[in-house]
């Protein structure tokens, strides 16, 4: 039986976990901060950041179980230089926040957990359903351009606008509400011990499929992965982490 050679060992990847897990908190607690204080844009900006960190957080958790070829691995690569890599993740943190809950002891056990999650994930749903109406195109991608706009001055005709002019506090707000429900989600989930469940999850599979395994398993995935990331101009330049 072949076994597969994992791109990552788990150590990197946990600390990629804690890290972006940390950072989203930080984040978010600075964009509520500013929101506060009357500086919706900036507000918006810190929130836009969080998601793109909740985005990354998606990518690393790909490395599991990838190869150093292959399009997990390609995904956390382009994670680390794209904006719209991590922007188009934010709309699979839910499957990722309902698989480290499967680890979690209270998740078969006691019905109030499995309702809380219920609840916090639907939640979730609702206030990306709401910042995805107030975007062009319905596409989370339009968030880069809005981070951009609560940051800089922008000429607009013969003039200039300032953030304060150019971002609504409305429409901070919604995108603030994302990020705090994704990021609340994600602290309730990995606090008591549930990271290092996840990764002893990981490292069992790990030690029992064959790479025959893997790829039986990752033909069914590729198609959706297609989907997801074939994204026309990756903006290569962009090297903002």
């Amino acid at each position: 039986m072949t076994r597969r050679n994992y791109r990552n060992n788990l150590a990197f990847i946990e600390a990629g976990f804690n890290a972006c897990w940390h950072n989203t908190q930080d984040l978010v607690k600075g964009a509520k901060v500013l929101l506060d204080n009357s500086l919706h844009p900036l507000a918006l900006s810190t929130s836009v950041l969080a998601l793109e960190e909740l985005g990354k957080l998606f990518c690393i958790d790909g490395l599991l179980f990838a190869r150093t070829d292959d399009h997990k691995a390609e995904a956390f690569a382009k994670s680390m230089k794209s904006h719209s890599i991590k922007l188009s993740a934010l709309e699979l943190v839910p499957l990722l926040l309902g698989h480290i809950a499967s680890v979690d002891p209270r998740y078969r056990n006691e019905p109030r957990f499995g309702q809380a999650l219920v609840v916090s994930i639907s939640d979730l749903k609702e206030r990306g359903n709401h910042v995805l109406s107030l975007l062009e195109g319905g596409s989370f991608h339009g968030l880069d351009q809005w981070k951009q706009s609560g940051l800089y001055s922008q000429p607009r005709g013969n003039s200039f606008v300032t953030p304060a002019d150019a971002v609504e506090r409305q429409v901070a707000e919604a995108v603030y509400g994302l990020a705090w429900r994704a990021s609340s989600t994600l602290d309730f989930l990995l606090k008591e011990g549930n990271l290092e469940r996840y990764m002893t999850s990981a490292r069992v599979l790990r030690s029992k499929l064959s790479e025959e395994d893997h790829r039986s398993i990752e033909a069914h995935a590729t198609h959706v992965f297609t989907e997801l990331f074939a994204i026309e101009g990756d903006c290569e330049d962009e090297t903002s982490h």
